[in-house]
């Protein structure tokens, strides 16, 4: 195993000197050629740089050392992925360093490629790769398994970036007349409210949550995050029900702010509690091992529903922003 780490690496530092190199060059080339972008609504550049800050961060993670060996122990409990688990096995090193730079490259380019045709592309190869991810790395966002739950991160983090992905090639005026965030919108409510309903049937014991904990996964995490989610375990270990009747609570009134559709203090407090209660028991704050998408699935719900915020159709219209051309000297 060492051996393989080493290897690893090796083969990582080589790359990754390719890379800076390349990113140089973009980064002036980016100075240089300034282009104006398009005056679009400030939900969907939120959207935007967000997916390309995601796939950048999921891409550093990814070079955590330990990742390599820990992602072919990841796939062996899942019979769906038995044949993945097999190919990964024969070129782990190979196949950890392609998953980093295809990230690394989608994070690049939609960062500094916004609305031409370059981050459209980069966009289609994001739908592409996060479908790949949600049916071979997350074996369908866990959903064939009783453990599936939000705050393990399904549907999935595969599936959510696609959803983000496909909104974003969807024409600038589909944005403006808010049809795209109303889609998306709705789309969350479902996910949300089923996730709930699931999560009061099946995790009031202490054995339905036990999946969350595999010891061979987890200790690729650093000490200090496998520390946080033990004592979320002790936690739940001592009261389940109580608990789950605590999470499901706090879910169902996202649920309701939600359908309320006013985006205000009280709204955002009880969101950003879900997502870090989902990041932190469930996803390891995005540290656990996987192919891709590493940060995992609540970042991807925090864009999403940060995006329809902003461009919803407004009760209070001051309260949003949509970009403005720069002013002509």
């Amino acid at each position: 195993m060492t051996d393989v780490i080493i290897t690893y690496q090796q083969t990582l530092e080589d790359v990754l000197i390719f890379l800076f190199f390349g990113i140089g060059a973009k980064v002036i080339m980016l100075f240089v050629f300034q282009s104006k972008k398009p005056v679009v609504p400030v939900g969907r550049t939120r959207l935007w740089y967000g997916l390309g800050l995601f796939w950048f961060l999921s891409a550093i993670l990814q070079i955590w050392p330990t990742m390599a060996i820990a992602s072919l122990q990841a796939l062996k409990p899942h019979p769906l992925l038995w044949n993945l688990a097999s190919y990964w096995a024969r070129h782990t090193v190979a196949n950890t360093i392609w998953s980093i730079i295809i990230q690394l490259i989608l994070g690049i380019l939609l960062l500094t490629e916004r609305e031409n045709l370059t981050g459209r592309i980069a966009l289609g190869v994001s739908a592409i790769w996060s479908l790949f991810l949600w049916s071979a790395g997350e074996s369908w966002g866990g959903l064939t398994h009783r453990s599936a739950s939000l705050v393990l991160g399904s549907p999935g983090a595969g599936i959510l970036a696609f959803a983000a992905s496909a909104a974003l090639l969807m024409p600038v005026s589909s944005w403006r007349n808010h049809q795209v965030p109303r889609i998306l919108s709705r789309g969350l409510i479902g996910i949300w409210s089923i996730g709930t309903i699931w999560q009061v049937i099946h995790f009031n014991s202490y054995n339905a949550w036990s999946p969350i904990w595999i010891p061979y996964i987890d200790k690729a995490q650093p000490t200090v995050t496998l520390l946080m989610r033990h004592s979320a375990q002790l936690i739940i270990h001592s009261q389940p029900l109580l608990f789950n009747m605590i999470l499901s609570a706090l879910m169902a009134f996202a649920v309701i702010l939600m359908l309320r559709q006013r985006y205000d203090g009280l709204f955002w407090g009880i969101i950003l509690i879900d997502l870090l209660l989902f990041w932190w028991i469930g996803q390891g704050f995005g540290l656990r091992p996987a192919y891709g998408a590493n940060l995992n699935a609540a970042p991807l719900l925090f864009l999403l529903i940060w995006s329809i915020a902003s461009t919803a159709a407004k009760t209070h219209p001051e309260q949003y922003v949509v970009e403005q051309p720069a002013a002509s000297a």
